[in-house]
């Protein structure tokens, strides 16, 4: 048995059983990929895989549990990989981080600058996904880190820490009725027409359950594929959007206003996700503290490694005290 073809049974898996994509992502062939799995599934004397001809249908429950234990096999290697790197290069590594596109552009630009300061060998590698994407890429140990909201469902593998609050405002071009409300009303909200984002975004079910709960139908007129779109959209005045005031606070130009937003949506957090039991290399640690300043080594490694379920709410841990940014 090889890391290489646990790393292939992976691979498999997070690409639809498709052979030619797993190739790929491992810089080998199709064939090579197929010879790995069978070599394995020879020396463990089970079939991993439903096939049907050249077809793969589905995992068996063997394939599943095996699947399992690979990825946590896979996570423990590089776990103990790190060890020497960090003792003999500490300034030096990377850090894989699973975001959006809002958080990765505007909400973690200061840390990853200060960061960059202290550490000038370690290389950041930003991943972009949705709310879903984020937590699971932490879980299956594609990234080191994650930062994002906290979605629906945390895999049990994951602690999320709170980091900072998210705000929302409300943007339009100066001069547009909306600007002169002090508090609108979703009412309000509907009698122009709006920019929503793409399916999968947090901001973008808030405003839908926002004008569901109102039973009001809003007047959509474009969708946008992520804050930057959304905002040269409002430049534009081809309607009326909802930002993250970090977004708009970054970004300020005279071609949009702002007024507040929070009284019509429920206060939003970033979590930052690590997984449960993780050792990473001090400037892990480091970089988390830079996020949220409250989160401090000792602080993190006492709820990465306490036991599941002794404290309230892993999925949603508090920092010690309070000072959100």
């Amino acid at each position: 048995m090889t890391l290489q073809q646990l790393r292939a049974l992976r691979e498999i898996a997070e690409r639809g059983l498709n052979f030619s994509r797993a190739a790929v992502a491992l810089n080998t062939t199709q064939p090579a990929i197929s010879r790995m799995i069978r070599a394995l599934e020879q020396e463990l004397g089970v079939e991993l895989l439903v096939r049907s001809g050249k077809t793969m249908l589905r995992l068996t429950p063997e394939g599943e549990q095996v699947l399992a234990r690979s990825r946590a096999a896979l996570i423990e290697i590089g776990t103990l990989a790190s060890i020497g790197s960090e003792h003999n290069h500490p300034q030096s590594g990377e850090i894989k981080i699973a975001t959006t596109h809002t958080q990765a552009s505007y909400g973690l630009v200061d840390s990853i600058k200060r960061f960059k300061a202290r550490y000038p060998q370690v290389a950041l590698h930003m991943q972009q996904g949705t709310v879903g994407d984020v937590v699971q890429r932490v879980s299956k140990g594609y990234v080191d880190l994650g930062v994002n909201v906290r979605p629906q469902k945390v895999p049990e593998n994951i602690v999320a820490l709170e980091a900072y609050r998210i705000e929302r405002c409300i943007v339009a071009p100066p001069g547009h009725p909306i600007l002169a409300v002090r508090k609108p009303s979703v009412r309000n909200l509907a009698r122009y027409p709006m920019i929503d984002y793409e399916e999968g975004s947090q901001t973008a079910a808030l405003l839908r359950a926002m004008f569901v709960h109102a039973g009001v139908v809003p007047h959509i007129s474009i969708t946008g594929t992520d804050a930057t779109a959304v905002m040269a959209y409002a430049q534009a005045g081809i309607g009326i959007a909802i930002l993250q005031k970090q977004v708009f606070e970054r970004t300020r130009t005279r071609h949009l206003r702002a007024i507040d937003a929070s009284h019509l949506f429920p206060t939003s957090k970033a979590m930052i996700f690590i997984r449960r039991n993780a050792r990473p290399p001090g400037f892990v640690y480091d970089f988390i503290e830079l996020v949220s300043p409250q989160w401090t080594r000792i602080e993190v490694d006492r709820v990465l490694h306490a036991r599941q379920g002794s404290l309230t709410t892993l999925a949603s841990l508090r920092p010690p005290s309070n000072g959100a940014r």
